[in-house]
């Protein structure tokens, strides 16, 4: 594009041909008219470049002012955001407290029915149960005397027992009884075996008699150098008298007796009764 000077150069050129061409100007005169123009042109331009200097600066001025007022405005809107979330926000938590308390409220009041149907109830059932105590006390009265009349009852049982009890140690206890092949007065094995059995008893019963009965079975002695059922029976219970001293028994307190035949435990009739009768009874005997 030409510039604004050129084309004025041009201009006055076409004018100063025109006017050349028509001869009323002569050279002096154009010269004093082209600079007096040309100054007009410049001072035109110049002030015209003013113009646009001053223009480009409010322009620029007005960028600013108008960035600063979008600035302001982004910044006002975030804060008007900001403060309607703020608002929000304690609207929210305002709405809560008030919720919370009427929650709280409610379930205070539910808990106060609630406490007040179970006072109710219990005050109900304290009642009952304080009648069937009474009833029960009444009974409980009734039992008693019974206990008590038990427990006399139980107390003279006990010392009925207990005299009982020393009764029975006072009566004669068979420890042991050992039997005999017939006619004979030798310990046999098993017999040995049956009165190690209570030696250790006897012992423990030291201030007890130790009495040893021998018995036959009736049946007549005819052969050896027993003459009678009597001294049978006598000499069975020495020996197992004397075997009873062997085994560290005290001889004072064994006491040997014969019954010959006349404490039979079976039938005399049989063989089977007879073998049961030809016996020696180990008898303890407590002290009185």
């Amino acid at each position: 594009m030409i510039s604004r000077t050129a084309f004025t150069i041009i201009a006055l050129l076409g004018v100063a041909l025109v006017v050349s061409s028509c001869g009323k100007l002569d050279q002096e005169e154009f010269e004093m008219w082209k600079n007096e123009h040309v100054s007009q042109i410049e001072q035109s331009e110049a002030d015209m470049s003013n113009k646009i200097t001053m223009l480009d600066g409010k322009v620029d001025q007005q960028g600013k002012d108008l960035t600063e007022a979008i600035s302001r405005a982004k910044d006002e809107a975030i804060a008007a955001s900001q403060q309607g979330d703020a608002d929000s926000i304690a609207a929210a938590m305002q709405s809560a407290k008030e919720q919370d308390a009427q929650l709280r409220a409610d379930l205070t009041k539910s808990i106060d029915m609630q406490g007040q149907k179970a006072m109710d109830f219990a005050k109900g059932e304290d009642a009952k149960l304080q009648k069937h105590l009474d009833a029960q006390g009444e009974d409980h009265k009734a039992q008693d005397a019974a206990i008590k009349q038990l427990e006399s009852k139980v107390m003279a049982l006990e010392e009925g027992l207990a005299m009982v009890a020393e009764e029975v140690t006072a009566v004669p206890t068979l420890l042991v009884t050992v039997t005999f092949s017939s006619g004979r007065t030798a310990l046999s094995s098993d017999a040995k075996q049956m009165l190690d059995g209570i030696v250790e008893q006897l012992m423990e019963a030291s201030d007890a008699k130790i009495k040893v009965v021998g018995h036959a079975d009736g049946m007549p002695v005819l052969r050896g150098s027993y003459r009678s059922n009597w001294d049978l029976s006598q000499a069975r219970a020495n020996s197992a008298a004397k075997y009873l001293q062997s085994k560290g028994i005290d001889a004072g307190s064994i006491d040997a007796v014969g019954k010959a035949h006349t404490d039979p435990v079976a039938p005399q009739n049989t063989a089977a009764g007879r073998a049961m009768n030809r016996r020696v009874e180990v008898i303890l005997v407590p002290a009185h």
